[in-house]
Parts: structure tokens; sequence; C-alpha cells
């Protein structure tokens, strides 16, 4: 029987001290909805446990697997990632427009039955392809192929990949989505020791067109006006989510009105199990219990650098910082948005909001970054 080498078990420790305070917060955070909506105060700690073991049992799996099966195959799960992305624009009973986007895809829609205890179950595409889109690329930009190109049909060649995936989940619409996933994979290219030429010529185009898009629409100048000026907007208006959020941090003070006594989880907080769930932390643990939430995720992201640096081969240093830069992106995000320094933008905290797609994606990724650490640590 082969023998496993050795993984990071503080870096799997601290995965797990983040996912089980997160399973504390969504209880926290939802048991007042969940009790109005659906008579018990248990629905959304009971569906998010389940998520989470889905995701653990995938990343256990995953940090075992040979990873030269799971470059093999990573060309067959891009496929599918852009197959789902496409199968989600079309009107579907399986595809429900929320809000103008079609961004899910549910497995037993109406008229089919509920799922005990569950209801409906669906899941986002664009979490699959995040994934996907990793593995692919640290693949990709780690084959002799690419090296063998010439630099500007390396680049060519990059891009219409990246854009393949980023456009299906640009026009969902979902342009926040889209723009973490096509950070994540530029990263992933500057750091495959590609020419920087590339950053140069793409960096102001990119720029001006993110610029461009963010301004094209009243709704996203409304966020932007609510980021630099939030006492000019309506405050019942576009401007109550972030003055919401505002009220809960300011509540919490140094120390937090303590667990399990928000005020802002009474109905007053838009999305607070999800987007803002930042927000309750801040108002029942204070600013010590924030400090330490961003230890946190700064500890993990520093660790798993470090798995990224020492790995044993360019497929498994890309996929490491590829998962990495997954989690730190999308964290800062969301903190961003939660403390004023960024627009509103729908981004969960990874690992801590409740989300079925997004929760098991990345524990899967994660697990992949434990199977990069076997042999590698210190």
């Amino acid at each position: 029987m082969l023998k496993l080498k050795p993984f990071d078990t503080l870096f799997l420790g601290i995965v797990l001290l983040i996912s089980i305070f997160g399973l504390l917060m969504v209880y926290e955070s939802s048991v007042v909805y969940s009790s109005d909506v659906f008579g018990g105060k248990y629905h959304f700690l009971f569906l998010q446990f389940g998520w989470m073991s889905i995701g653990f049992v995938g990343m256990f799996f995953l940090s075992r697997i040979d990873l030269e099966i799971i470059k093999k195959y990573s060309p067959y799960a891009f496929i599918l990632a852009i197959l789902l992305l496409g199968v989600i624009l079309f009107p579907s009973t399986f595809v429900p427009s929320v809000y103008g986007a079609k961004r899910w895809f549910v497995l037993n829609p109406s008229p089919f039955p509920l799922i005990p205890f569950i209801g409906r179950i669906g899941f986002q595409p664009s979490e699959f392809a995040k994934l996907a889109s990793i593995v692919f690329f640290a693949s990709f930009l780690s084959s002799k192929r690419i090296k063998e190109m010439g630099l500007w049909h390396s680049i060519i060649r990059f891009n219409l990949l990246m854009l393949s995936v980023c456009g299906f989940v640009f026009i969902e619409p979902d342009f926040t989505t889209a723009f973490i996933l096509g950070f994540i994979l530029i990263v992933m290219y500057f750091l495959s020791n590609v020419s920087l030429i590339y950053f140069f010529v793409a960096g102001p185009i990119l720029a001006l067109v993110a610029t461009l898009y963010a301004i094209s629409s009243e709704y996203r100048r409304e966020r932007i006006q609510t980021l630099l000026n939030p006492e000019s907007m309506d405050k019942m208006g576009a401007g109550y989510h972030i003055r919401q959020v505002m009220i809960a941090l300011g509540s919490g003070g140094f120390l937090g009105l303590g667990l399990g006594h928000s005020r802002q989880k009474y109905a007053y907080l838009p999305e607070v199990t999800t987007d803002s769930i930042f927000a309750i932390i801040g108002e029942e643990f204070g600013f010590i219990g924030t400090v330490i939430v961003v230890a946190a995720f700064c500890a993990l992201i520093l660790r798993g650098l470090k798995i990224a640096q020492k790995a044993a081969d360019p497929f498994s240093s890309l996929l490491a910082y590829g998962v990495i830069t997954w989690i730190a992106v999308q964290a800062l995000i969301n903190l961003g948005a939660m403390t004023r320094m960024l627009p509103l933008t729908g981004v969960t905290l990874p690992l801590i909001s409740y989300g079925g797609s997004s929760m098991i994606f990345m524990l899967w990724g994660l697990g992949l970054v434990i199977n990069v650490s076997r042999g590698n640590i210190d």
C-alpha cells in the first residue's frame, strides 16, 4: 500500500478553525430569520453543516489523490465548467432568474417536490468554474507547450482561454465574480515567469474597461456614490445597506455586545448570513473579534503562500498560488466592502458566509493545497 507523505497540519487547523467559527456565525446571524420564515432556528445551521460535510469529504479525497491525475483531467473539468456556464444563460425551468441575473442551476425546481429539511437544491456554476479554471490554468501555464510558443502566441492563447470562461460569467451578469476569476488567472500568469510586457500592455486596457463598466449603469454609479459620499444617499434606499453595516460595527465597540446579542440580525441588516456576516461578527465580538478574524485569514494566506513557494513542481506551485489568491482576493473584497473601503459587491466571506457552492468548492480547492503540502512542510 502506498504510504502518503505528511501534510501541513497547521494549514488544515486554520481552515478548520475558520470553518467552525463560520458555522457558529451562520447560526447566530440566521436564527431570527430562520425562525420567522422556516419555523425553526436551526434551518441554516443544518444546511451549512451539510455543505461543510460535503466540502470536507471532498477535501479529504483531493488531499490524497495523485496530482498528476488532477492535471491529466483538468481540461475536461474546464470544458465542463464552460458548458455549465453556457447552459444557465438559456431560459429553462432549472435556471431561475433572480433580480435579472441567471447564476443558479436548480436540481429540483417547481413542480418537482421539495427535499425534506433542505427545500430546493441549486448550485452556482461560477463557483465550480473558479476551481476548474485554477486547476486547468496551473496545468496550461506549467506545460512545456506554452514555453515552446512564441511570446505573443502564448499571450493570445492565454487571453482567449481566460476570456472564454470570464466572458460567460460576465454576461450572467456577474461582473464581480468575473473580475475575481480574471484576477486569479492573471496572478497565476504572472507567477509562471512569463514576460512582464503582457502587464504593461493589458493592465491599462483592463483598468479602463473596468472603470467604464463600473459607471455604465445607474445602480453601479449609486454604489460608488454610496462609498464616496454615503450621507448624500437616501438612507432608506441606496444608502440603507452600508448604513446598517456601519451601525452594526459601531455598536460592537471594542469588545462587542456578546455572542447572541446582535440587534442588526432582527431584520435590519440585509444579506445577514452571506455578504454582511462580518458586520454581525463586529457587532457581537467587537473590534477585537474582527481583528482575530482578519488575523486568521492572514495566517491562512501566509501559510498557503509558503506551501506554494516550497511546492515540488511548477504545476503544484501554481495550483496552490491560484487557490490562495482566490481566498485572499475574495476576503479582501468582502472585508473592504464591510469597512467602506470598497463598494458593496455581493461577495461572500470565504469559509464563514452561508452558501453551499462557495463552501464546497473552496474546501475542495483547499484540499488540493493540502495535497501540495505533502512532503514539503517544516
